[in-house]
């Protein structure tokens, strides 16, 4: 007779989530039950539903120590790249492992961010729409071959994105807290500190993960400095593809009033979704997206295989791949 496996995914079904995780768990000995939470801020439901979860994908649902308290059945937190919306510490004492999705969505965020660079260099005018609407508004855009663009984290994503770059002609530069690593054979990437970084770059591209204590603690580490040292060096151009806290988001609204920052590009924000209200939606010279830089049909076939080839492991008391590292 088969086991019931219980997974709970605090997502919308994009056609495709569903469909991977049932295809790959078909034929493993368990009757898969896939309980959705589609408003990822709905706590009732998802303390409820977690209370005989076996696996919980929160995507970026938060997860309390309340929360993984009740979890009595639960095997495996399984989230995607990024983990700062679950407590570590309530899983550890509970010895439940957090697993992440390293590279998975690399190429699919590099990409992305790539194009919102491409996207501020043309201005973003809706010139598609302004022209099935009968207007003829030409406006004037900036070369990206030979200016520089300075990468904050020189991981998966980093790496990826600098080929992208340097394959229009930029130069590229990079700080990375492990200096020594140098820049892996990417020859024409030079690693440079986080200050000379900031002031050297016409673009800056924010490639590193939310974390929000220790040493290398990255919450807030853009703040109203840092944008200046930014907007005094080339273009004064920043993108963020990371996480939304890792800027001050209030000071980089006053440096895109004040022109500071000429001009950001946001995937990523402190609160999401973004409220309706947020000035970051009036100002002119910013072009946001809703958080999707990793959500193409590729990485998303390879984050719900994951998901579900995880959940078998820990269901046979194996060790499921890429547990994070505080928990290691």
């Amino acid at each position: 007779m088969s086991k019931t496996l219980k997974i709970l995914l605090c997502a919308d079904d994009d056609g495709i989530m569903v469909k991977t995780i049932e295809n790959a768990v078909s034929n493993k000995g368990f009757e898969v039950k896939i309980v959705l939470v589609r408003d990822q801020h709905d706590t009732e439901t998802i303390s409820k539903e977690i209370v005989d979860a076996d696996v919980v994908y929160p995507d970026k649902a938060v997860i309390t120590r309340e929360m993984i308290k009740s979890a009595k059945k639960v095997r495996l937190f399984q989230c995607g790249t990024g983990y700062d919306t679950i407590d570590l510490e309530a899983a550890r004492e509970r010895k439940i492992p957090v697993c992440n999705m390293p590279g998975v969505t690399a190429q699919s965020v590099a990409e992305h961010a790539m194009y919102l660079l491409l996207a501020l260099a043309r201005n973003d005018r809706e010139y598609g729409q302004e022209m099935k609407e009968g207007k003829w508004n030409r406006g004037v855009g900036v070369e990206l071959a030979g200016k520089t663009v300075g990468l904050i984290g020189f991981g998966n994503i980093a790496r990826i994105m600098a080929r992208i770059a340097h394959g229009f002609g930029m130069k590229v530069i990079a700080c990375r807290k492990n200096r020594e690593k140098g820049n892996e054979g990417l020859d024409f990437v030079d690693i440079v500190d986080f200050d000379y970084l900031l002031e050297e770059s016409d673009i800056v591209s924010i490639l590193i993960p939310l974390i929000k204590h220790g040493s290398y603690m990255t919450e807030g580490l853009i703040g109203k400095k840092e944008l200046e040292k930014i907007g005094g060096a080339g273009l004064g151009w920043l993108i963020n593809t990371s996480r939304g806290s890792i800027i001050d988001e209030r000071a980089l609204i006053e440096s895109l009033e004040s022109n500071v920052i000429r001009k950001a590009a946001l995937d990523v924000y402190e609160t999401e979704p973004l409220p309706e209200n947020s000035e970051l939606r009036r100002l002119p010279n910013v072009v946001l997206t809703p958080h999707i830089a990793g959500d193409t049909k590729e990485a998303l076939i390879l984050r719900y295989t994951l998901i579900a080839e995880n959940s078998i492991k820990v269901m046979n008391n194996e060790r499921p791949r890429y547990i994070v590292k505080e928990l290691q």
